[in-house]
């Protein structure tokens, strides 16, 4: 089984989108993929904020090949009015996974990209991205009106915990497990060539 940790708001995380779903779509390995909650405790935006992000996404753009659009930056960095939190984009992939389990690599990237290639992290698009997967939209604008549901809570609290007890840092973090052992896949090989990655964990 492989377990991935995330947060939808890390520019890496979006970076590793490309190798992760050629590993998804060459594996027959089961996947659970974990929201941290990393960012998920509102912090303020500012200027010297933005400008790092931009910095550290275009150099994400540079080796992934990830798309960090120019509506991202004039409409979700330069709007220093929004704070800087994962709660919405982690609770959009919670619902929607929940009810899409198989398919949740490609709901976290399509969450992803709402962010980072439309530049928007509007309620209207995460409905329409929800009613995409099939969820009714009435429904999940209802579910996600409501906040976070407590086995959200327990889910990222649970995902640091198996942070802290493997001595894990950041994110994304990408796990092999066999039998009862975990085993830490180099962070670097989702961030080149997906073939690398592929061939590692059949390898492993």
């Amino acid at each position: 089984m492989l377990h991935l940790l995330f947060d939808p708001l890390c520019g890496w995380c979006y970076g590793a989108a490309p190798a992760l779903s050629a590993l998804k779509a060459q594996t027959t390995l089961k996947w659970q993929l974990h929201p941290t909650g990393l960012f998920s405790h509102p912090q303020a935006m500012s200027r010297e904020m933005a400008s790092h992000f931009w910095s550290s996404d275009q150099r994400i753009a540079q080796i992934t090949g990830q798309e960090f659009s120019l509506a991202y930056k004039e409409h979700i960095l330069a709007d220093l009015d929004t704070p800087f939190d994962s709660s919405a984009s982690t609770l959009a992939y919670y619902l929607i996974s929940q009810t899409v389990p198989d398919q949740s690599v490609d709901v976290l990237h399509r969450i992803q990209q709402l962010r980072y290639a439309k530049g928007t992290q509007d309620i209207a698009d995460f409905i329409g991205l929800a009613a995409e997967f099939g969820l009714d939209a009435g429904q999940f604008a209802k579910d996600f009106a409501a906040g976070w549901p407590k086995e959200l809570h327990t889910i990222t609290q649970r995902a640091q915990a198996l942070m802290q007890k493997n001595g894990l840092r950041g994110v994304p973090t990408l796990l092999l497990q066999k039998g009862g052992q975990l085993s830490v896949v180099p962070s670097s090989l989702m961030h080149k060539d997906p073939q690398n990655l592929i061939d590692f964990v059949a390898k492993q």
